[in-house]
């Protein structure tokens, strides 16, 4: 792992260096790219100095595709700070800039109330540009982990803007892969329908499990769903991946997860399948029979990208 160097002057912190290279122009924060922030021990970031994420840096520019910053706070604790800051000059969207910016407000003010893991710091707009500016705190035990959530917020923050207003913003057939679905699309789509401690894996499957989520049932007490996500079609002709459906349905049943929220050990009691494309050659059928045991049969959900873009109209605000 990468180590920061950096020494503490009396007007402030005078350099910021990994590996060589100094990446503060003013001794008070420092732009870093991605790729080196990932294989830097989390230990050796000071504390409340502001760093700001880019995908690239070089003399000539920096390439910013997430706009970010974070400030260690506390041992394994960050302060995130996300800074939008649009012109009207350069807005060619079908839908305007001022409609857009707003409808994004309200998702963080709607998500501030509802989850409360998110709070809208500051909103302007002057006429020749839109500021919006958002923060969340996150716990993570690296910088690569921190990386993770800092990009999965600020995509599900895009994902339900993008809901909401419909097209011409992101639809499934947008998604370039299986995390872009998940973040930008379903994890959106579970909370707008009302499931509670909504957690992407990031592609480590939890036994079967890329998202977890609860719902409160009619008897106040917690039911967990396991989502298995595939992007593209699923064919009931290919074995591999409709043994692989399989298995990883069964593994989801039947492991147990540590639910970060109430912090026990849980048992799923549904699973649902849900891709992007089209269940196609019996597939459904396929893995139902592959399933011996009845009450897990009975508790399995599909969902094909009709049926996800179906449910995603109902919260088209346009």
């Amino acid at each position: 792992m990468y180590q920061v160097d950096f020494y503490n002057e009396v007007s402030g912190l005078a350099t910021f260096v990994i590996e060589g290279e100094n990446y503060s122009e003013d001794g008070e924060s420092a732009v870093v790219p991605v790729a080196v922030l990932k294989r830097t021990d989390v230990d050796s970031v000071p504390y409340n100095f502001d760093i700001e994420i880019c995908e690239s840096q070089s003399d000539e520019a920096i390439v910013i595709s997430i706009p970010a910053h974070f400030r260690r706070i506390g041992k394994r604790e960050f302060y995130v700070r996300y800074e939008e800051l649009v012109t009207r000059k350069y807005w060619d969207s079908a839908v305007g800039l001022k409609l857009f910016m707003e409808t994004k407000k309200s998702i963080i003010e709607e998500r501030s109330g509802e989850i409360g893991d998110i709070s809208l710091e500051h909103y302007d707009d002057d006429g020749a540009y839109i500021c919006l500016q958002y923060s969340t705190n996150i716990i993570a035990d690296s910088l690569e982990n921190l990386l993770m959530d800092i990009e999965q917020l600020y995509g599900e923050i895009a994902g339900a803007t993008d809901i909401a207003l419909g097209s011409p913003f992101q639809q499934i057939g947008d998604c370039e892969k299986e995390s872009e679905f998940t973040i930008k699309i379903l994890l959106p789509l579970f909370r707008k329908l009302g499931f509670v401690n909504v957690k992407y894996n990031h592609g480590n499957k939890e036994f079967g499990k890329d998202v977890t989520f609860a719902r409160r049932t009619e008897f106040d007490e917690y039911e967990y769903y396991g989502v298995q996500v595939k992007y593209g079609d699923v064919s009931g002709g290919v074995n591999g991946d409709i043994n692989e459906l399989i298995m990883q349905a069964k593994d989801a049943f039947a492991m147990p997860f540590y639910d970060v929220y109430s912090r026990n050990k849980v048992r799923i009691s549904k699973v649902i399948i849900a891709i992007s494309g089209k269940f196609t050659s019996n597939a459904v059928e396929k893995i139902i029979e592959g399933i011996q045991d009845y009450p897990l049969k009975n508790n399995l959900i599909f969902l094909d990208g009709e049926k996800i873009k179906s449910l995603m109209s109902r919260y088209s605000r346009f």
